[in-house]
Parts: C-alpha cells; structure tokens; sequence
C-alpha cells in the first residue's frame, strides 16, 4: 500500500500529537484574535479544544487514539488530492511549458539527435588521471 495508517500509535506519539494540537490552537487563536479580530468566545473554544487535546493526550491515551486515527483519516483523502493537484500544477504549468520552449529552440542538452553523415556516436572523454582519486571523491 502506498500510505500506511498507523492505528496503534505509541505513547510518545500520541504525547506529540496531542502537543502539536495545543500549538496549531494557540496560532489558530492567535490569528483568529489578531488577524480576523474575532471576539473573545470563539478564541477561546479554539484554545480550549487545543487544551482538551494536549490534556488527552497524556491522561487519556486511548481518546488520543481515537482523535489521532479519526483525524489522520479524515486528512487521508484531502492531502492525496492536495499532493495530487499540486503535482499536476508543477508538470503542466512549468516543467510542460519549459519543455516546451526547448523543443522549439531546438536545444537537445542529451545529444540524441540522429546525425545523416555520422560514422558512430561515440563520445571522446578524457582517460582518468589516477586510479587513487575514486577512493577520495571527495
């Protein structure tokens, strides 16, 4: 399979999830506050679910479980359709579009035109100094 779920994640995982949740609160808190000029309430539901979260994470580990696996779940389907999306963007708008324009420049960085009078296409390089320079490449 290409992405594994972990459903049985550690202590120590569950511990650093749970502060990982506290810290994105507290940003999330932060620009709600300072950015958006939320009111008080809803900055303090987002720190309390953080705090709930950290809290669980150490008292309750199997609540942690379950919002760590109901979590990663609920992201599973998102982050492959981001990861997906991006990917295409990269291809189709920039490697595409360059590849493209080296095509009609008529660059072949590769050499892999076929030449009409060429006896070989055998590339001439220079022999090796030493034979000691490969144990230092370095």
């Amino acid at each position: 399979m290409l992405i594994e779920i972990d459903w049985h994640p550690t202590g120590r995982q569950l511990r650093v999830f749970g502060a990982g949740g506290l810290l994105a609160a507290m940003l999330a808190a932060l620009v709600l506050y300072f950015v958006w000029g939320a009111a008080a309430l809803p900055v303090g539901i987002v720190l309390g679910a953080g705090a709930v979260v950290f809290l669980c994470s150490l008292l309750a580990p199997t609540v942690a479980r379950v919002l760590y696996v109901g979590l990663t779940l609920a992201a599973l389907p998102l982050g492959l359709m981001v990861s997906f999306l991006l990917l295409a963007a990269l291809y189709f708008l920039l490697l595409a579009p360059v590849a493209l324009v080296f095509k009609l420049m008529g660059r072949d960085v590769l050499e892999r035109r076929f030449g009409a009078r060429a006896e070989s296409y055998w590339v001439p390089r220079r022999a090796g100094e030493d034979m000691e320079r490969y144990f230092h490449q370095f």
